[in-house]
């Protein structure tokens, strides 16, 4: 999962299990930049949702729909076969949208923003220009416009020293996109269940 999906998936674990939402979202947001153990250099309910990132991840990264959806790609894309499916989940996510959440999507996003930017002199320093960048750019309410999708994509491959296939993996995963919703569509609301299973005692 992308950043969408993980500010949503933060807010429907809040809900279901009357976790602090700012804390979870902004763990949501430093999940990517905070490596390693947690050891109390954050904030309690920072922790617990950066946990709840990691846990994402991990349930998303092992999960059979991912595993078939990876095997469906061209060879020479699955490795970054993850990279390209959580961008893709964001879109998906954003196309189906209503039916996981009734306030609108361009609503949400500026929620998220809101409730982000304020402190990002406190996150490190590379969640602090992510969070920058999306709400200059309004990432978010734009993940349902596939070359946006393209773009992020072509985005991601420059942070790699060499060359990868992701510049021009857009149409590969554009044809393969009815397969890849159908697969979000079984695999989604079970992480939410399961999520908000596991931290309904956090």
């Amino acid at each position: 999962m992308n950043y969408l999906a993980h500010f949503h998936l933060a807010r429907r674990v809040a809900h279901n299990t009357g976790l602090h939402e700012s804390d979870l979202l902004i763990g949501a947001l430093l999940g990517d930049a905070v490596k390693g153990p947690l050891k109390g250099h954050y904030p309690e309910g920072w922790e617990v949702g950066i946990r709840l990132h990691r846990r994402i991840d991990a349930l998303t990264d092992h999960h059979p729909t991912v595993a078939a959806l990876t095997t469906a790609l061209p060879d020479h894309y699955r490795r970054f076969a993850g990279i390209m499916l959580d961008v893709c989940f964001d879109h998906c996510l954003s196309l189906d949208w209503p039916q996981h959440e009734a306030q609108p999507l361009a609503d949400f996003s500026q929620h998220c923003y809101h409730q982000l930017l304020p402190g990002k002199s406190d996150y490190p320093a590379t969640a602090a220009r992510q969070i920058y960048y999306l709400a200059r750019y309004d990432v978010l309410t734009g993940m349902d416009h596939w070359p946006q999708i393209e773009a992020m994509l072509e985005r991601i491959d420059q942070r790699f020293r060499r060359p990868t296939p992701l510049a021009e993996a857009g149409p590969t995963l554009a044809r393969a996109l009815p397969t890849v919703r159908e697969g979000f569509a079984q695999l989604y609301p079970a992480l939410i269940d399961q999520l908000s299973e596991e931290f309904s005692a956090a």
